[in-house]
């Protein structure tokens, strides 16, 4: 006959028991029968193969196993208990505003997400402010921040939402003036098109086979966005090292080039940022599941 499996039920029964030391007493503040109570503990036990309780006339004590289970009973029924009350939380109408702000980079997928999250929360207003400048959300009043790379204030609390791959680029027009790059070495020769808030000198950690490179770059032009770099690109002024969905289409029409596939950058990281340590509003977790639900989906 094929296992039904354990349920939190029985699990509750077992630790009301347990806490009570009485089946008697657990049955009153349960509001079941003994008998009942004590069928569902005995078909907990007959689940698990193994004994949880030793009985006698007298008193009831937990054997070493049921000593270990209770313990991640009580875990596993504060762990529901949580998730329940979030899918309650998720399911009452939201209202009020949510503040957002993003790299300009990421404009095009923040507003598709706006727009679904208002789809969804129809009493909720939404202000979004792309920038490029760091802005402090509490001085700015901000719910959330996405941004990309590494974060600088500790006392923010950040959920990744994914990685972001950088891939270096270069247009054909301008690999038809000067020749591709085939290793790493040769990158030095080239213009380098560089954001501006990363430190110079320019070093590229190129990895590969668990190793890592580290090539010097010359450039004369840096730019404060990653969409500035992607038309810099397209216009033949270098290479650049592009956010692979930023490169993708261009990639896909033939528009730009990857070069040196066989290196890789290190990963990028994007985040969903808010104020304070604890958990976050509503709203806000609101729309951080859906910007990783839009992602997963991407993907």
């Amino acid at each position: 006959m094929k296992s039904r499996g354990v349920d939190l039920t029985q699990m509750a029964a077992f630790v009301a028991v347990a806490e009570a030391a009485s089946f008697t007493a657990a049955a009153e503040r349960m509001g079941v029968t003994k008998s009942a109570l004590s069928q569902t503990v005995v078909s907990l036990e007959r689940e698990l193969g193994a004994q949880l309780l030793q009985r006698s006339t007298r008193k009831l004590a937990l054997t070493e196993t049921g000593a270990a289970f209770l313990g991640d009973c009580h875990k596993l029924l504060v762990q529901a208990e949580q998730v329940i009350e979030q899918a309650r939380t998720r399911q009452a109408a939201l209202s009020g505003t949510l503040r957002i702000t993003s790299t300009l980079d990421y404009t095009l997928p923040v507003a598709h997400w706006i727009a679904e999250y208002r789809n969804r929360h129809p009493a909720m207003r939404v202000d979004y402010l792309p920038t490029d400048q760091q802005v402090d959300l509490i001085e700015g009043r901000f719910d959330i921040a996405l941004r990309l790379g590494r974060l600088q204030d500790s006392s923010l609390h950040a959920v990744k939402l994914m990685d972001v791959e950088l891939l270096l680029v270069a247009s054909p027009g301008y690999l038809a003036r000067f020749d591709a790059p085939r290793t790493p070495e040769d990158l030095r020769s080239h213009e380098w098109l560089a954001l501006s808030v990363l430190p110079k000198p320019w070093t590229l950690p190129l990895l590969r086979n668990g190793g890592t490179l580290n090539v010097r770059m010359q450039g004369s032009i840096s730019v404060s966005a990653a969409v500035a770099l992607k038309e810099l690109a397209l216009a033949d002024a270098g290479i650049a090292a592009l956010p692979e969905p930023l490169a993708r289409a261009e990639l896909d029409l033939g528009r730009l080039v990857r070069l040196l596939p066989a290196y890789h950058l290190p990963l990028l990281h994007f985040h969903a940022v808010y104020p304070g340590n604890l958990a976050p509003p509503a709203k806000t977790r609101a729309f951080i599941d859906l910007a990783r639900e839009q992602i997963r989906d991407r993907l």
